[in-house]
C-alpha cells in the first residue's frame, strides 16, 4: 500500500510537470503579441521599461533557415526594455514581446513579415515571404537598471584597458618599430609623416590599408579606398588618419576601446579585439 501511494505521488508530480511544460509550449496571443513560451516563471517579475537586458537571440524565417544567431557570434545582445506601444500602433512586435518576459525566460516571438515591411512597394528580402512570420527565439539572461549597467561597464572597461595595455606593450617590444603612445591610448609608428595637407574631421580621403590582429592574422585590406568622412570611423582610425599628411605612412595599434569595443563587429572582428593598421594616406576626395 505504501509503495502504491508513493507511485501515485510520483505520477502526480510527473503529470503536473508535463502540464506545465505543455502550457509553456503553447502558442498564444498576449497583449497583441503572438508568443510561445519555452521556459517561464509566472512568479518572477517581468522586465521593466527602461532596464537594460542581456539576451541570446536566434532569428529564423518560415523555412527554419537561420538569419541571425548571437550565440554563434560569441556575444549576447543588449538593449533597453521599450515602453508599451502607443494607442493605435502595431502591438505584435518583438520589442513588445520582451515586455512579457522575465529573467531566465526563453520564448519564440512570431512577428508577421508584413508588419516589418508595411509598404507594399517596399522590397522584401528573398529569404522572407509576405504572409509568413519571422521567428525571434530569445533567452533572457540578465536585466539591470541603467545605473547598474553603467557601473558594470565602467568596471569591465577598466579591466579590459589593463589587459590591452599588457598585450600591446608586448607587441610593441617585439615589433622592431618605435611607437609613440598618444593621450587617447593609440600607439603610432610613423615611417613617413607625409607633406602638405592632411585628413581633417568631415573629410573623405583615399587610402591604402591592411588591418590585422596582434597575431598577424589579416581581417581587412584595401587599395585606393575612399574612406567614409573622418569622424565616422572607429575613434582609433579617425585619430590615425589625422596624424598623417598626404603621402604619409604609418603603423597604428588601436586598443579595443578605440576600436569596436566589447561589441566587436561580427563576423570578422571579435569582442575586445586590438587592431593593427598599416596605413598610407593618398589623396583627398
Amino acid at each position: 500500500m505504501y509503495k502504491i501511494k508513493i507511485m501515485r505521488k510520483q505520477l502526480a508530480v510527473i503529470l503536473v510537470a508535463a502540464m506545465a511544460l505543455a502550457s509553456c509550449n503553447n502558442v498564444e496571443v498576449v497583449d497583441g503579441v503572438k508568443i510561445q513560451k519555452h521556459e517561464h516563471d509566472d512568479s518572477a517579475a517581468k522586465l521593466k521599461e527602461g532596464d537594460i537586458i542581456t539576451f541570446d537571440l536566434v532569428i529564423k524565417n518560415d523555412a527554419d533557415s537561420t538569419i541571425k544567431d548571437s550565440r554563434k557570434e560569441g556575444k549576447p545582445l543588449q538593449d533597453l526594455v521599450p515602453p508599451a506601444a502607443p494607442a493605435g500602433a502595431f502591438k505584435g512586435s518583438f520589442e513588445n514581446g520582451l515586455r512579457l518576459l522575465a529573467v531566465g525566460d526563453s520564448a519564440t516571438i512570431f512577428v508577421p513579415v508584413d508588419s516589418l515591411f508595411k509598404d507594399a512597394n517596399q522590397p522584401v528580402p528573398p529569404f522572407l515571404k509576405r504572409g509568413t512570420d519571422v521567428r525571434f527565439i530569445v533567452k533572457i539572461k540578465k536585466s539591470q537598471s541603467r545605473a547598474e549597467f553603467e557601473k558594470e561597464m565602467t568596471k569591465l572597461s577598466a579591466e579590459q584597458t589593463g589587459k590591452d595595455a599588457k598585450l600591446i606593450e608586448a607587441y610593441v617590444a617585439n615589433s622592431g618599430k618605435k611607437f609613440t603612445k598618444t593621450s587617447t591610448g593609440l600607439y603610432a609608428s610613423i615611417s613617413n609623416p607625409g607633406v602638405g595637407e592632411g585628413p581633417k574631421m568631415g573629410e573623405s580621403w583615399e587610402v591604402n590599408y591592411i588591418g590585422t590582429f596582434l597575431d598577424g592574422k589579416e581581417f581587412d585590406k584595401g587599395a585606393g579606398v575612399a574612406m567614409p568622412p573622418v569622424g565616422q570611423l572607429v575613434p582609433g582610425f579617425n585619430e590615425a588618419l589625422m596624424l598623417l599628411k598626404k603621402g604619409g605612412k604609418g603603423t597604428f595599434v588601436i586598443p579595443s576601446a578605440l576600436g569596436y569595443g566589447a561589441q566587436g563587429a561580427a563576423p570578422r572582428i571579435p569582442a575586445n579585439a586590438i587592431l593593427v593598421f598599416e596605413l598610407e594616406v593618398l589623396s583627398k576626395k
